[in-house]
């Protein structure tokens, strides 16, 4: 509230829901960059979680998740089961999100970099250097 006293908690828990991925298969497998846009609720995340899985473990991708707010992979030391095989980053500061992104190139050689939130001049510099990476 306004006095800074709790007065409530929302949790929120990350579903694993297969199929999802089915209407851009076919974007995912040829390789090219995929912009999800959408309402706030509507399952981007699902989707997104859902791709990481079929990325990694039927397309057999090296896939790293730089996870800001912990919603794909969860925020234990065990990643969320529904990734798969893919790799995740935590995030511990959103101001150097960009900087992970930037390392995850650099020291881990994915094909796949996944991105929940993209909010600020830096990360889409950082989209755009990881780009120019190959």
């Amino acid at each position: 509230n306004r006095k800074g006293d709790i007065i409530g908690l929302t949790c929120r828990v990350g579903r694993a829901v297969t199929g999802h991925t089915d209407m851009i298969r076919d974007l995912v497998e040829s390789g090219h960059s995929v912009l999800l846009l959408g309402r706030p609720g509507v399952g981007k995340t699902t989707v997104i979680r859902e791709l990481a899985r079929v990325l990694a473990d039927e397309l057999s991708r090296r896939v790293v998740i730089v996870d800001s707010s912990n919603e794909i992979g969860g925020d234990g030391d065990v990643p969320h089961p529904a990734i798969g095989g893919a790799r995740r980053m935590q995030v511990p500061d959103i101001d150097k999100q960009h900087m992970v992104m930037i390392e995850a190139v650099e020291n881990h050689m994915p094909q796949v970099v996944i991105v929940d939130e993209i909010g600020t001049e830096a990360e889409a510099l950082a989209c755009r250097t990881i780009a120019e990476r190959g």
